[in-house]
C-alpha cells in the first residue's frame, strides 16, 4: 500500500477534519473520497451540464424566454405562487 504525505498547515488541518467530521468520516476517507471523486464525477457532471444548456438552447430556439430583470422575475414568481395559494 502506498501513502501519501500532504504538508498543511494546523489551520488547513484543522478545516480538513472538521469537514470529514461533519459527514462522519475520517480525514482519509474524506480525502480520498473528495480526490477520486473528482476525476470519476467530470464526464457524468459534464454530461449534465451539456443537457441543461441543450434544453435552454431549445427553449431560446422556441421563444420560450422570460424578459426582465431578476428582481421582476422574482415578484412575478411571487405573485403568481400568492395567487396559487388561495
Amino acid at each position: 500500500m502506498r501513502e501519501l504525505i500532504i504538508d498543511m498547515t494546523d489551520q488547513q488541518h484543522q478545516a480538513l477534519s472538521a469537514m470529514a467530521a461533519r459527514e462522519g468520516k475520517t480525514v482519509k476517507e474524506f480525502a480520498l473520497e473528495k480526490l477520486l471523486a473528482k476525476k470519476n464525477a467530470k464526464p457524468e457532471a459534464s454530461a449534465e451540464i451539456r443537457a441543461l444548456l441543450a434544453e435552454r438552447v431549445a427553449q431560446a430556439k422556441r421563444g420560450d424566454v422570460v424578459h426582465g430583470s431578476i428582481s421582476e422575475i422574482e415578484e412575478q414568481a411571487l405573485r403568481i405562487e400568492q395567487v396559487a395559494s388561495l
